[in-house]
């Protein structure tokens, strides 16, 4: 009945959102205080909140303006300045915790190999709205070193949901996938160029569209529509429309649309995404873990990989901060690794987009979540914990 979804989604935007507020004002990531409503009031505990497809389409369109503002907020030019680094912060951060990470599910968890690596994957990949926000907070944005950490994010996400897309298909589809992707991303490239070059053509045309028809709000429902497209297109290809969201989030910027009209639409999606989409998201993906009494040892299991995972990603990246950045930056290579060590949301929608298509099952899912909602509270006590005098 649609007054019972009405009533669901009021009670977990509710107390996800005093739940987030608590955590935030202890200093904690808003995020793992949602997850945590979530689990409260969903089977792990109190039961009065469940999960059917309606739900799951709102946490659908939700996610879709959560990695929307993301690349919203990023420039295609941090990424291409930075890239060839980031691939070897990638490499530490990423690439070397997520082999890591896979050897102790495999050998840890009875779920079969497939399974036992998205749950790995889920584990190891660093989240960019964690770990923007830490970014943010120890005012690295506009230095190198922060656009550095940025740039391996992003490059680490898309990479991770390339994987889950790939280990989704057979190799037919697979190679197929990726010759989809090459096209699209010179696609990107040359569309990228052309509206960099149209700057003025396009700001007027946004700004006639929204005068001849007095609706001040039309150039924002213009942008919204061609990400939903751009998204489209992604999943079409096989690809999660996640990573279209990003990539047409990306190519949009204050020099592209104005900063005047940026800033506003950039301040309607944040006020849309902390006070709606981000606590119905992370609150109902809370609500959908649930595990037995027989899988609580499981729990310990999930616990030791995520930490050989992230003591891997730790200390890999303070020596390769220490010897190749350090001398270009005054910035503490141990800020780095720990900032890089920020696990949560992105893990949270690779388990969430292979659960919605079969690849995992809710025990899976509800481990990720469990180890999501911890990790997201020690990385940062970690972190304030080096800096304390």
């Amino acid at each position: 009945m649609l007054y019972e979804i009405i009533l669901q989604v009021l009670i977990v935007l509710a107390s996800a959102l005093i739940l987030g507020e608590l955590f935030s004002q202890l200093r904690l990531p808003s995020v793992a205080g949602e997850l945590a409503a979530g689990l409260i009031l969903g089977p792990s505990l109190l039961g009065v909140v469940t999960v059917n497809s309606q739900i799951q389409g709102l946490s659908s369109i939700a996610l879709f303006f959560i990695i929307f503002l993301i690349g919203y907020q990023m420039k295609t030019e941090t990424l291409r300045t930075h890239f060839a680094e980031s691939i070897l912060v990638t490499m530490t951060s990423f690439v070397i915790p997520l082999i890591i990470a896979t050897l102790f599910a495999i050998s840890l968890f009875p779920f079969g190999t497939l399974e036992d690596f998205i749950l790995a994957l889920a584990l190891a990949v660093p989240s960019i709205s964690i770990i923007s926000v830490m970014v943010m907070q120890y005012d690295l944005v506009e230095q190198r070193t922060g656009q550095l950490i940025i740039s391996s994010v992003i490059v680490t996400d898309v990479v991770a949901f390339v994987i889950l897309a790939t280990v989704s298909e057979n190799t037919h589809d697979t190679l197929l996938l990726l010759v989809y992707l090459s096209v699209i991303l010179i696609a990107y490239a040359i569309i990228d160029r052309m509206l960099n070059r149209r700057v003025v053509a396009l700001r007027r045309f946004l700004n006639y569209a929204s005068s001849i028809l007095k609706r001040e709000y039309l150039s924002y429902t213009v942008l919204i529509v061609f990400g939903l497209f751009v998204s489209y297109v992604f999943q079409l290809i096989g690809l999660s429309f996640i990573v279209g969201a990003f990539f047409a989030g990306l190519i949009l910027h204050d020099e592209l649309i104005g900063k005047e009209s940026f800033e506003n639409f950039r301040h309607v999606l944040e006020s849309m995404n902390q006070g709606f989409f981000i606590p119905i998201f992370f609150g109902f993906a809370g609500v959908e873990a649930a595990l037995s009494p027989p899988d609580y040892p499981l729990v310990g299991y999930m616990m030791l990989a995520i930490s050989a995972s992230l003591i891997t990603s730790v200390i890999l990246t303070y020596f390769f901060t220490k010897k190749v950045m350090h001398e270009k930056t005054n910035v503490d290579p141990r800020t780095v690794a720990v900032i890089l060590g920020g696990r949560g949301a992105v893990g949270i929608v690779v388990v969430t987009v292979a659960l919605s298509i079969g690849l995992i099952g809710n025990t899976s899912y509800s481990l990720v979540i469990f180890g999501t909602t911890v990790t997201s509270v020690v990385i940062p006590l970690l972190l304030r914990r080096k800096n304390q005098p």
